[in-house]
């Protein structure tokens, strides 16, 4: 028969066996009683017996022994207390699961009654990322650390089929502590093993542990040997500064340019948040000059940024930066391979389907040998507005509006207002025919100062231009559909005529941003075929084409889309080359082939309208499955005749790859990316070895790279990267230019 102090005895046991953590049993026991008093929670038992020993003032409770309190839970075959030493002890089959997900796992353990000292045997906790340790014995001391003896500690799953099996990485130590009040793991002579196999000894070493997101602290550093940099290290260093605001310390010591500083600042506001990295060095710098090519010392470096800050519910403004000294300082240190960098400030407005915004542009071109001067854009202002469907005439309206001013030191500077107004009605007949009629009107008006006419000619006094330009077209489709067995087919033909002014495209009006015209499938049926608003296609055209398709149940499927369009009057002012100079356009299509997962092939093309010669081809594939997969792209642009008799360079690229799964876990990668053009070649080679698990990710990549750029050497590169899960990533030093002996000339 049990009385009340037995109970009241076998409570304080539960209380300070609750005091144990995930980690490493807990740090402070609450006072005994009903409930815990510390948090008001009530202790739970369940027993299969309970007794007490009044001689040696123990309480013993036996068989399924569960503890709970709050949301803290101990199992145990046995759990008991000592008055007279002020001990609990729980053996047999132990397991306590703390609130935060971690579950220790013991055969024995043993604690004072204050549980700022303790003492567990065959101890195995599991973390709340699925983090493990494992030790012969661990130790509670000062109520803050677990020390654990001849212990091993991994973040990898163990083999389902043979759990005695080393996982694919582990840490094996004499010691591990876990101090849980700095959350931070250490080792005393540890050794990295992977696969089992020893591959690194570090004397001491420390990380934090997984509840930790982020801390000041040393990051992966890098380094390596380059042609370029010669023999270089980068360093890194994380300041936490605090929960909304961090900085990041980059320090990267050099042969060849000595040291550059750099860094990333973040903060995130109420409102938004604001982003800044940049770099500086004093170093050597290539410049070619009638004498050859001259190095001198002086200031390198670039500046980032970007910023998103919301005024409120509809409005909000930021800002992007992209800034560098020269062509070169970004490939050198690998921070970016962008050949245009686009710095822009803007203020924008979300209203339903109204959308305004001002922007400001200033552009920064990296290529080598682009004579083009880029302009500042000062400001431009957009604005766009969308009616009701069906609200008008049974369509819906649309209105939009832009200011545009482009400013140059030399060339023309123009500024522009425009403005359009459009409807659009879609319908569907009973009997499946598709109709869209559209309708636009817009007005432009033109101040140009410095206009630089297709002859060379220079018009110094400032000019103002006015045009006007309705036009409207009416699109009519037909789809068919049939099935047969588990086939789908899919005819439908489709005709628009469009209806428009005839417009003297000549040069009374800059071209800023229609240059680049690029006729295809896509731009078909577009009201313009040029890209911009600064030329526009007048006249009348029957525009037609055909798609058809077969889909099977399965998900495979085959499409064919061919097109082409004619014009009512003569040639237009089009690029000779485009394509459309002549009344009857080049035939334009695309071909899908999608039969199954291992094959996609999607190939569009223009073809001469009088000899059906090649003028556009671009084909990408996929073949195989992941075992052995064939990928590759070709892209061949027939050269464009500018207006003046100018010819830009025929581009004719080939991109293949070929990749491998050998395994689940292994994988191989070879690309190459060559110039078939005249006067080209290779451009990028390269080829990857990847081996991944949950827990490890091994890549070893080697390139070769053809680029030319005063400043920077080409040549190979050779590297590994490791990524350990918890621990971080690892890249090794890469060699790379005149290590394999292949600089530029």
């Amino acid at each position: 028969m049990h009385s009340a102090r037995t109970y009241r005895r076998l409570l304080l046991t539960t209380v300070l066996a609750f005091g144990l953590s995930g980690a490493a049993l807990a740090q402070q026991a609450p006072a005994a009683g009903n409930a815990d008093k510390a948090t008001g929670q009530p202790v739970l038992l369940s027993a299969d017996t309970v007794d007490y020993d009044e001689d040696l003032g123990i309480v013993t409770a036996r068989g399924k022994v569960e503890l709970s309190q709050g949301g803290r839970l101990l199992l145990a075959d046995t759990v008991s207390f000592s008055e007279k030493t002020n001990v609990v002890t729980a053996s047999g089959n132990v397991s306590i699961l703390e609130p935060t997900g971690e579950v220790m796992f013991a055969n024995y353990t043993e604690l004072t009654d204050d549980l700022q000292q303790g003492f567990v045997d065959q101890v195995r906790i599991l973390l709340s990322d699925n983090s493990k340790f494992a030790a012969l014995q661990g130790e509670r001391r000062e109520g803050r650390y677990t020390r654990m003896e001849n212990a091993v500690y991994s973040p990898c799953e163990l083999c389902a089929t043979d759990p005695t099996r080393p996982p694919i990485w582990q840490i094996r130590a004499a010691r591990i502590t876990h101090d849980q009040q700095a959350h931070d793991v250490y080792y005393r002579d540890a050794t990295l093993e992977v696969a089992g196999v020893p591959v690194m000894w570090l004397p001491f070493f420390g990380h934090p542990d997984p509840t930790v997101e982020r801390r000041s602290g040393f990051l992966t550093p890098g380094g390596g040997i380059s042609s370029d940099l010669g023999t270089y290290a980068r360093l890194y260093y994380f300041f936490d500064i605090d929960e909304s605001k961090d900085f990041t310390l980059e320090v990267t010591p050099s042969t060849e340019d000595g040291l550059l500083l750099g860094g990333e600042y973040r903060q995130r506001f109420a409102t938004g948040s604001i982003t800044l990295s940049g770099s500086a060095t004093y170093a050597d710098r290539a410049r070619e000059t009638t004498a050859g090519i001259v190095e001198k010392k002086e200031f390198r470096g670039h500046l980032f940024g970007t910023g998103r800050f919301d005024i409120d519910e509809r409005w909000r403004w930021g800002f992007d930066v992209k800034r560098v000294t020269d062509n070169t300082h970004l490939l050198r240190y690998d921070y970016s391979r962008e050949d245009i960098l686009a710095s822009r400030g803007f203020v924008e407005r979300f209203e339903g389907r109204d959308y305004l915004a001002l922007n400001i542009y200033d552009f920064q071109d990296l290529r080598p040998g682009n004579p083009e001067e880029e302009p500042v854009v000062l400001p431009m202002v957009t604005y766009s507005a969308l009616g009701e469907p069906g609200g008008l005439l049974g369509g819906r309206w649309s209105a939009d509006a832009g200011f545009l001013s482009l400013l140059r030191s030399r060339g023309n500077d123009t500024r522009r207002v425009s403005s359009a107004a459009g409807w659009r009605r879609d319908d569907i007949t009973s009997f499946g025919l598709v109709s869209v009629l559209k309708a636009e009107a817009r007005a432009d008006g033109y101040w140009v100062s410095n206009l630089r006419r297709p002859d060379g000619s220079v018009e110094q006094d400032d000019k103002v231009r006015l045009r006007g330009f309705p036009h409207a077209d009416w699109t009519l489709s037909y789809p068919l559909a049939r099935q047969d067995a588990t086939v789908q087919t899919l005819v439908e033909p489709m005709v628009m005529l469009s209806a428009a002014p005839n417009l003297d495209n000549s040069g009374y009006i800059p071209n800023e941003d229609s240059q680049d015209i690029e006729f295809d499938y896509t731009n078909l049926f577009r009201a313009s075929r040029y890209p911009g608003i600064d030329r526009l296609e007048g006249g009348q055209r029957l525009t037609y084409g055909v798609k058809t398709g077969f889909y099977g149940f399965g998900g495979g499927s085959s499409t064919l889309f061919l097109g082409q369009s004619q014009r009512l009057q003569g040639d237009a002012d089009f690029p000779g080359g485009s394509g459309l100079r002549r009344r009857t356009s080049d035939v334009v299509g695309k071909l899908e082939l999608t039969p199954s997962p291992w094959m996609d092939i999607s190939y569009s093309f223009r073809l001469d309208s009088q000899t059906m010669a090649q003028r556009l081809h671009d084909v990408y594939g996929v073949f195989g499955p992941s075992q052995f997969r064939v990928s590759g792209s070709y892209v061949y642009l027939d050269k464009l005749t500018q207006n003046g008799g100018l010819a830009t360079r025929n581009r004719e690229e080939l991109t293949l790859g070929i990749s491998s799964a050998l395994t689940d876990r292994w994988s191989v990668g070879i690309n190459h990316r060559r110039d078939l053009a005249p006067g080209g070649g290779p451009v990028l080679s390269s080829a990857t070895i990847t081996y991944q698990e949950d827990c490890l990710t091994f890549q070893l990549v080697a390139e070769r790279d053809n680029t030319r750029r005063t400043g920077i050497d080409r040549g190979d590169r050779l590297f590994f990267r490791v990524a350990f899960k918890n621990l971080g990533e690892f890249m090794s030093p890469s060699l790379s230019g005149s290590v394999f002996g292949q600089q530029n000339p």
